[in-house]
């Protein structure tokens, strides 16, 4: 009988007398997802804003060599590109950017990923418009969080200026049209989300200082805005609106009524409250779970005002994420807007409607206008709804006991059955997913990057480990200390919870992993004999390394999770896999960039090295011109493809006949 050509169906008869419309249907048989398609699909969006009839998100472009483009949306047009051509819109303030744009009317401001300055041109003109900030070599002066003032003439946003030595200063700036720059803080500490009231008489930002990272320990500050005598903006007397030290402040939010909106996490749980000029704050949901996530990147926004004292936001709890509405009083269990996804990274109000930029469980990414009312249909408008192989369901959630207590996963079963593992009792390969961050969290949405793995027969299990967000301030701050063992024992945990329930071979586990997770990754083969190999996208190798090289904005990442230094020098030796590498049995292949200023590629090399000279095996891919986190479509090609080598040789065919072992 001939094979039935993939993606296709097959019709089985019904048996003798059964209703003959009672067909039985086979889904269409998976085919391995090609390298080439995930890195295709690898567009990303962020940034999602609405400029009065007009949604804007930025979108990378894997295929134009990662470039970042602004895009707008109407109803009337659909989607334009509004930045100009040729030109890559990102800020690498902080290394990670974000909200890189801004529009007041037809003018659109944005940051240049070639020179990293503010430009200013006609919105959806060609042209690439006035460079209006000075230059510094080598992009060392960044701009990021911009936000026009009102009447378009000035606009308000952070600046990074890296100095010798390393040595970053960080403030609040005002850009003219003309070009003129003026200094609104001083440079004590870091800043972010500079968000003017739509009067211009205030603004408000975010505040942190060293060794914290702001979702440990920030403040929100307020103060009026005046002017010099020749219409400079100058800042009054500022005062704290809420945050402090032990709890975490983010997103403000201007409401219609003058009233600001932001998430506080004073109770364990980022929730959203409201503060007036004259009065205290006041919570506005006490429902369990987390209306914020980590300011990795500049610009978060996943809460938008409806008008009339109502609210739309995104609501995580347990790896899930729902749209909610929040009405005007305080709501113990706001009311849920039905809507596709279960990972969401933006919320905006579009004419009445919600525009939710999220990811569904078996579906990629993309913008959705959702209507609040409950009547009429969800629309996409943006991000193809094709692409998820045939079959791809949502993954099961999984929690299981660990030794600092219940570990969240979340496991996606293989596709197709591992090539000798056909029959009753077949057990397919596991992979571990550790997620990067370490401040972070999986996510339920698709990935194609799993469906890769999923359609070639291997069973994916992305781990939560403590130190995840998503779950509350105490599991967020489980990781404290311990980063390098909790970790690795949570993603052991779930490991052998699987291979003891009989899902997948015991004998035939590897870990993955990329940055911290990379770390995580890296770790687990030196303090654990469970994985038979790691795979690290520009992972962390040498803890006193990444202290002493990384940039600013974490260079003091590692005294919360592992220990200031010097006195904390012998802990970062014990957990770092460049210094345990003849613990390593397995084997190991790091992927990493050249042009990498989070995690340097001297690492990577200096980690091959070691582990060669131990005996043991490391292969090391090189990719010129990346940095941290892959962008282009051929080195994402590459990068998954030298991955699934790995995996081949490292797995075979067949089961194994032995178990999961311990940690060492």
């Amino acid at each position: 009988m001939p094979t039935p050509p993939p993606h296709t169906r097959r019709v089985r008869r019904a048996g003798r007398g059964a209703d003959p419309a009672a067909l039985e249907v086979d889904p269409p048989s998976p085919t391995p997802l090609p390298a080439s398609t995930v890195a295709a699909s690898k567009v990303s969006r962020s940034a999602l804003q609405v400029v009065g009839s007009t949604a804007t998100w930025l979108e990378s472009r894997p295929a134009d060599g990662g470039r970042q483009v602004l895009v707008g949306w109407r109803s009337d047009t659909g989607a334009v590109d509004l930045s100009p051509p040729g030109v890559s819109v990102r800020t690498r303030a902080h290394e990670y950017g974000g909200a890189a744009t801004a529009v007041a009317g037809t003018t659109l401001w944005y940051c240049d990923d070639a020179d990293q300055g503010i430009h200013r041109c006609d919105v959806g003109g060609s042209s690439p418009g006035t460079l209006l900030t000075p230059l510094a070599g080598g992009g060392s002066r960044r701009y990021a969080d911009l936000r026009p003032l009102p009447g378009g003439n000035w606009l308000v946003a952070v600046e990074e200026e890296v100095g010798a030595a390393g040595a970053t200063a960080h403030r609040l700036v005002a850009v003219g049209a003309g070009g003129e720059l003026v200094g609104l803080t001083g440079t004590g500490g870091f800043v972010a989300a500079p968000r003017p009231s739509p009067d211009g008489r205030e603004l408000v930002w975010i505040v942190w200082h060293h060794p914290h990272m702001p979702w440990d320990s920030s403040e929100l500050w307020r103060a009026p805005i005046g002017s010099d005598g020749s219409g400079r903006p100058l800042l009054g007397r500022p005062h704290l609106v809420a945050g402090g030290e032990g709890t975490s402040v983010g997103q403000p939010a201007w409401l219609s009524d003058g009233a600001l909106l932001f998430m506080w996490d004073p109770e364990g749980w980022w929730q959203p409250y409201r503060a007036t000029s004259g009065g205290p704050p006041e919570r506005r949901c006490g429902a369990r779970g987390e209306f914020h996530a980590p300011d990795w990147a500049f610009g978060q926004a996943t809460a938008a005002d409806v008008g009339g004292g109502v609210q739309v936001a995104r609501l995580g709890c347990d790896g899930v994420d729902r749209l909610v509405v929040l009405g005007p009083g305080v709501d113990v269990e706001p009311r849920t807007v039905d809507q596709p996804c279960v990972a969401i990274g933006g919320v905006a109000v579009l004419e009445g409607e919600a525009l939710v930029l999220g990811t569904p469980a078996a579906e990629p990414p993309g913008v959705f206008l959702v209507p609040l009312d409950g009547d009429g249909a969800v629309r996409r408008i943006a991000g193809d709804a094709a692409g998820a192989p045939p079959g791809f369901r949502a993954p099961r959630p999984l929690t299981v006991p660990g030794p600092g207590g219940p570990v969240h996963a979340l496991v996606h079963e293989p596709l197709v059955p591992w090539p000798g593992t056909t029959g009753a009792g077949g057990r397919p390969p596991l992979v571990v997913w550790a997620h990067g961050g370490p401040t972070g969290s999986s996510g339920a949405g698709y990935d194609p990057v799993v469906a890769f793995l999923t359609t070639r027969g291997l069973a994916v299990a992305a781990v939560d480990y403590r130190g995840s967000s998503g779950y509350g301030r105490a599991y967020r701050q489980a990781l404290a200390g311990a980063w390098g063992i909790a970790d690795v024992d949570d993603c052991v945990a779930v490991a052998r919870a699987l291979a003891a329930a009989g899902e997948v071979d015991g004998g035939r586990m590897a870990i993955r992993g990329t940055s911290a997770g990379g770390f995580t990754a890296l770790a687990a083969m030196a303090r654990s004999d469970v994985f038979a190999g790691a795979v690290g996208w520009y992972p962390v190798t040498d803890l006193e390394r990444l202290a002493a090289e990384t940039h600013d904005f974490e260079s003091r990442y590692l005294d919360e999770l592992v220990g200031p230094l010097p006195g904390a020098a012998g802990r970062y030796r014990e957990r770092s896999p460049a210094w345990q590498a003849s613990r390593i049995t397995g084997a190991v292949l790091v992927l990493q960039g050249t042009d990498d200023a989070v995690v340097p590629p001297d690492q990577a090399r200096r980690f091959a090295e070691a582990v060669r000279a131990a005996g043991g095996r490391c292969d090391l891919r090189l990719f010129d011109g990346e940095g941290h986190g892959f962008r282009r479509a051929g080195t994402i090609e590459a990068a998954l493809d030298a991955e699934w080598s790995f995996y081949r040789s490292l797995f075979g065919a067949g089961p194994t006949a032995g178990g999961p072992g311990g940690t060492r």
